[in-house]
């Protein structure tokens, strides 16, 4: 019986956050504990409370969006989302690798020192935020369009039965988001300092040969942001993990540290595109903008890679 109430304080602490969630998850547990000789049986207990979301919604929770989207609908441009953005994030890997010239089959004496160009295709490539953008803003419009078209009723389904208390899932299926937000909010106020630093005259200023590498690696840089923020907040709108969106998340993430590596062990990109340490303060502080920039895309992706594999192996459990 503890077991089934550990999975329902876990279905009631799935719409909180933080502190919050402790606060919920201690008081209901002590609650609960309180008045459990007065019934027969857990069960009866558990079914006295109610659904999970009108104990939740006594505890002081709103939702943020009071609008119930198409499930059918979400589900079908999330993967569109993740399937455009994943294929432009390769095509945007290959083409800036190929610009360092770190792919195996290519001569490094083919790095292209420029990133103007006639064609439209890399046109298209060397403009990373604005096609970004632009997928998930297409990808909002036809969220909107289609959920009209096919509406679902939006009063809550607050139904409440033994069989629905039986097939509450295990608290692990629950994801807290209170790590990973964190991690975020440094990462993207870090990225919003680096965008403001390297669209300064500064960089321009700089006269070396690692400039034009320094330039194209912010280039290069700015589909692993956007992709990494685009899977956050998707992540944020998971009150449970499905199986594939965990399996979309760890390639996204996988290709990101595996291009990465790839970008820094062929580029020898310590001893050639960085400026030199001994030189001036605007060298160390380009240096250190670059370096710390790699390191939070490493770390960000290689948290998320072990987090969905756990989270996928709790899926497991019943």
């Amino acid at each position: 019986m503890n077991d089934l109430l550990e999975r329902y304080l876990g279905a009631v602490c799935s719409y909180f956050f933080g502190r919050k969630r402790q606060y919920v998850y201690h008081d209901l547990k002590t609650q609960i504990s309180q008045s459990v000789h007065q019934y027969e049986d857990m069960e009866d207990l558990l079914m006295s409370y109610g659904h999970p979301l009108s104990v939740a919604y006594s505890y002081g929770y709103r939702p943020t969006i009071y609008h119930h989207f198409n499930p059918k609908i979400v589900n079908f441009i999330e993967k569109l989302v993740f399937l455009i953005s994943g294929i432009y994030l390769f095509l945007s890997t290959l083409y800036y690798l190929e610009q360092f010239g770190c792919l195996s089959f290519q001569s490094t004496n083919n790095v292209v020192t420029t990133m103007n160009t006639s064609s439209i295709f890399e046109a298209f490539l060397s403009y990373p935020i604005i096609i970004m953008i632009g997928i998930i803003a297409i990808a909002i419009l036809a969220l909107i369009i289609l959920d009209k078209k096919e509406p679902i009723p939006q009063d809550l389904n607050l139904r409440w039965n033994i069989q629905d208390l039986d097939h509450l899932p295990h608290p692990s299926h629950y994801p807290n988001h209170t790590i990973e937000t964190i991690f975020m909010i440094i990462f993207i106020a870090f990225f919003i300092c680096y965008g403001f630093f390297f669209s300064s005259d500064i960089i321009i200023k700089i006269q070396h040969e690692s400039y034009q590498m320094i330039h194209m690696m912010t280039y290069f840089f700015q589909p692993f942001i956007m992709i990494i923020i685009f899977d956050y907040f998707i992540d944020m709108t998971k009150k449970i993990y499905t199986k594939k969106y965990l399996k979309y998340s760890f390639i996204i993430n996988l290709f990101t540290i595996v291009s990465l590596t790839i970008f820094v062990v062929n580029s020898h990109f310590l001893s050639q595109y960085l400026l030199p340490i001994n030189t001036n303060f605007q060298y160390i502080l380009v240096n250190a903008f670059i370096i710390t920039a790699l390191f939070f895309i490493y770390f960000i992706s290689l948290y998320k890679l072990v987090r969905n594999i756990k989270s996928y192996r709790f899926l497991f459990k019943k």
